[in-house]
């Protein structure tokens, strides 16, 4: 056998190994990224302590500078990739709050973060994020820009007016999933979605009619035909998403108005004529 036919087989396997390095680094590259970093100091100073997966108790996860060696009650700051609940008892019990991007300070919670789980993607993020444009185009020749995804209300709950709660025994569900129950009753006209916290993984409460909108950490809520909150958060999501259904609201009641002036003139016209 000459030397260039070993060569054949060899570079043959060696592609083979490349390409599977490559398909292997690809999705590696596409897999959602996710990672949760503690600082022992304020606004983000201190040795970096970070974790990828849920921490059910940190005193599980080594930290130099931490009291004990580990990184229990060790937060003073941090940054989340993605979104994460932290919570100040070990087993993501007590005082849970859900923290996304740099928190530069941790306030009362400061020094008392024994345990944490992922959630998913930063909503925010993914609201904000560019949008690819698509591959198609206009009469004109251009491409047509994409639409930006619907977002509902961040850090907003609409308080009363239940008449449905679901509290859910698993994870995988979010304002999404809430968003979906009320499209398909036709008595929701809004929701509310509470984040897990007060209950493991979350509940929703369908609404009718609406109710009055109100900021609050713990909340997201939307509303039937409203606009996208782009979004926002707080004060800012309430006066985009319920900004038209406010203005329908309005111009449903002057219609009403000017409907029994109408009546009324028809009415009287009648009277005159009739005599």
């Amino acid at each position: 056998m000459t030397r260039s036919k070993l060569l054949l087989p060899a570079l043959a396997v060696l592609a083979l190994v490349a390409g599977g390095t490559s398909a292997a680094l690809l999705a590696q590259s596409s897999a959602p990224q996710r990672s949760l970093t503690l600082y022992g100091g304020e606004s983000l100073q201190g040795e970096a302590v970070t974790v990828s997966k849920d921490v059910a108790n940190f005193q599980e996860v080594p930290a130099s500078d931490g009291f004990d060696g580990t990184a229990n009650d060790y937060a003073y700051s941090l940054r989340a990739v993605g979104r994460w609940e932290v919570c100040m008892d070990a087993g993501f019990q007590t005082d849970c709050q859900i923290v996304e991007g740099d928190v530069p300070s941790l306030g009362e919670r400061g020094g008392s973060i024994s345990s944490a789980r992922y959630l998913g993607p930063s909503a925010v993020a993914a609201a904000t994020a560019p949008v690819a444009p698509p591959t198609g185009k206009t009469a004109a020749g251009s491409s047509a820009p994409a639409a930006p995804p619907w977002q509902p209300m961040y850090r907003v709950d609409l308080f009363g007016n239940d008449y449905r709660e679901i509290a859910y025994s698993g994870p995988g569900n979010g304002w999404q999933t809430c968003k979906a129950s009320c499209d398909a009753d036709r008595k929701c006209k809004a929701w509310t979605y509470v984040e897990p916290g007060r209950t493991p993984y979350g509940e929703c409460f369908l609404k009718s009619p609406i109710p009055q909108a109100s900021t609050s950490e713990c909340c997201i809520s939307g509303v039937k035909g409203a606009e996208s909150s782009r979004g926002r958060q707080g004060s800012a999501a309430i006066s985009i998403g319920l900004g038209r259904v406010g203005n329908t609201a309005k111009r449903a009641a002057e219609d009403e108005v000017d409907k029994a002036v109408d009546r009324k003139v028809r009415g009287t016209l009648g009277r005159i004529l009739g005599n």
